[in-house]
């Protein structure tokens, strides 16, 4: 099961913006048939952020940023429910296996945290943001 859904995922994700919506943020939907854990970075600072995780159902959108987005670049990590990198990307950044929200995106290791790259996704200047993957 776990390679099924990598390939093809990984090529068929999507960034679309959401347009009309009056409340500003960062949605993460999945059009996939199974679970997936995202994490997301942002600028915070001088430096940047990661947070996660969030679950996101086959079918649902989880909002890993409320309010106006912190800058015309986010960044996303996707597993699926097997652990399995989902999202191609270039930019590395922290993450931990449980919940978390850490600020830098050096040393992970001396912290005691993962480095994985996350994509980058370009927001093109808006507020708000919809991110559709296995579309």
């Amino acid at each position: 099961m776990t390679g099924r859904f990598v390939k093809p995922l990984a090529a068929a994700v999507s960034l679309l913006c959401a347009g009309g919506d009056a409340q500003a943020s960062l949605r993460v939907c999945n059009h996939t048939k199974v679970l997936m854990n995202v994490a997301v970075g942002y600028v915070s600072g001088d430096d940047f952020a990661t947070e996660g995780w969030w679950s996101v159902t086959p079918g649902a959108c989880a909002t890993p940023i409320r309010g106006d987005l912190p800058g015309r670049y986010v960044y996303l990590y996707g597993q699926d429910i097997d652990g399995v990198d989902v999202l191609k990307g270039t930019n590395s950044m922290c993450i931990d296996r449980r919940k978390f929200k850490t600020q830098g995106i050096g040393d992970c290791w001396r912290r005691g945290l993962l480095a994985v790259n996350f994509a980058e996704v370009d927001t093109q200047g808006q507020k708000d943001w919809t991110t559709f993957l296995g579309r």
